[in-house]
């Protein structure tokens, strides 16, 4: 049976900026979502300071939207000869899809079994990450993503490194995929950080499912249960010897009160 390996999608800021909230619920159904670093800072910044009413919709949108959303923020980033400024003079918005782009190019390196899908409007990016050789991570556009999430049809690089992957994994290359459990998060070093819109993050790892170890095991409460109950034993047979001991008529003439006389005649 072949598995359809999992996926990770990367947002960068013009991939928000082509919905509303009920847009980016559907983003979920074809995978787990992860912001960059660089595109979460800039949506903070943006609310309640950008003079472009579009701009200031959008990052209050997003501030109601994140902290229920259950996607992810992570700071991964890995280099790439093709993700380079190629010494042009960015703007912020290409620097922040470069960002997004060096982002989505490490999950792509952490995780080879997964693949990971770059959502970005930046052109030029797209024909960049198009050239890198690799068989789980690809690029595209916004109203791509849209229309797969809507109707369920992968776009034709998404279909093609999925077909990579599944080939990969049948002929033992690459391990298959295991489900990950709803508390993994994704980082640079194989966890990731939720962070809150207020600034508040949270590190877990990547599948290590923590569990407390009680004080006392149950291992160690039966063994001092049979203790305590071994040494009433005990205590009772010795009490039921000296009962019997006590009580044996051979002791009677201890029991009688000693006479000095009787024993000088």
């Amino acid at each position: 049976m072949t598995i359809t390996p999992p996926v990770i999608v990367v947002l960068d800021i013009s991939a928000l900026s082509l919905g509303s909230q009920r847009e980016w619920l559907e983003f979920s159904r074809v995978g787990e979502i992860h912001i960059p670093q660089a595109v979460y800072e800039e949506m903070k910044f943006l609310h309640g300071r950008t003079p472009d009413p579009d701009l200031e919709a959008l990052a209050r949108a997003f501030h109601r939207f994140y902290p229920s959303s259950r996607w992810n923020v992570t700071d991964a980033t890995a280099h790439h000869p093709s993700l380079t400024a190629a010494g042009q003079a960015l703007t912020k918005r290409a620097r922040i899809a470069l960002a997004s782009a060096r982002c989505a190019y490490a999950l792509a390196l952490n995780f080879p079994n997964y693949l990971t899908v770059l959502v970005t409007n930046d052109r030029a990016l797209l024909q960049k990450i198009y050239a890198i050789p690799s068989n789980n991570f690809c690029a595209v556009d916004g109203q791509s993503l849209l229309r797969w999430c809507r109707s369920g049809q992968r776009p034709i690089s998404v279909s093609q490194k999925l077909q990579q992957l599944r080939s990969l994994a049948a002929s033992g290359i690459i391990g298959r995929p295991t489900p990950r459990t709803t508390t993994s998060r994704v980082t640079s070093s194989s966890s990731s950080s939720r962070s809150g819109i207020t600034g508040a993050r949270r590190s877990r790892s990547h599948t290590t499912t923590i569990q407390r170890t009680p004080l006392i095991s149950s291992e160690s409460v039966s063994q001092l249960i049979s203790l305590l109950m071994a040494f009433g034993g005990v205590l009772l047979a010795g009490w039921l010897l000296w009962a019997v001991f006590t009580s044996s008529e051979m002791l009677d003439p201890l029991r009688e009160p000693f006479d000095p006389t009787e024993q000088s005649g």
